[in-house]
């Protein structure tokens, strides 16, 4: 308590000595008094209760000063490099392509990720990661429905070998980046069911492509969320092709 108060009115004299208004003389010699007699009782203190916990302070106190100097000066230097206070150019908007990963199930949750894609982006194209070895059959499969549902989105269907579809779609940014100078915006469709405990159930293209994505600063990651409840009658099937 009693270094709070000699920290506090030490910070009063500083003030008064950096401002200087009317009768500023009169007001730091006040806080000044104040600091030397509150410094003198914490010196009291920490000599006579040194051993029952006063060294707490003799080390906590100056340890607190040196991290809270070193955050400020963190700050400071992030302030410094994104140019705080100064204009900014101007910005400038480049082409954008949005990615939207589907699985071989076309579903509500495809035409919901689908619209939310068209709106954001001039160019939007369906991903879709088949393999093993029905691979092929499920990719001729998926496409047949894809032109018989006519989206009006491309989808692309990548085949791998292994048992990861992260690969196949990070190796697909980076083609499209390379190719041409492009603003690449990864939309994911996820599952919010209402029951927390199904939640680890889906959504796991969400969770491994997310992980990869992280520090990526030239892809923008968002998610498309539907809300789900298992309990809820299912809306009533529409027949097509």
């Amino acid at each position: 308590m009693f270094t709070g108060f000699t920290l506090s009115q030490t910070g009063m004299v500083v003030h008064w000595w950096t401002t200087r208004p009317a009768h500023w003389a009169r007001r730091a010699a006040l806080n000044g008094l104040g600091a030397a007699a509150t410094a003198v009782s914490t010196m009291l203190f920490v000599i006579t209760k040194f051993s029952s916990g006063g060294w707490v302070v003799v080390v906590a106190v100056p340890l607190f000063i040196v991290l809270f100097q070193r955050v400020h000066r963190y700050y400071a230097q992030v302030a410094r490099l994104l140019g705080f206070d100064v204009i900014p150019p101007r910005p400038v908007g480049v082409r954008t392509l949005v990615i939207v990963p589907v699985t071989t199930n076309i579903s509500r949750l495809t035409t919901q990720a689908l619209s939310e894609a068209l709106s954001l982006g001039d160019e939007v194209e369906a991903v879709s990661v088949v393999m093993g070895d029905r691979g092929q059959e499920q990719a001729e499969t998926l496409q047949r429905r894809w032109q018989a549902w006519d989206p009006g989105v491309p989808l692309r269907v990548l085949r791998t070998d292994f048992t990861s579809v992260i690969e196949p779609i990070l190796a697909l940014i980076d083609e499209e980046q390379a190719a041409r100078r492009l603003q690449i915006v990864v939309l994911i469709p996820v599952v919010v069911p209402a029951r927390l405990r199904y939640r680890a159930l889906h959504n796991h293209i969400d969770r491994g492509l997310s992980a990869a994505l992280r520090d990526r600063t030239d892809v923008v990651v968002a998610r498309v969320p539907m809300a789900i409840d298992p309990d809820e009658q299912p809306p009533a099937r529409t027949p097509g092709p």
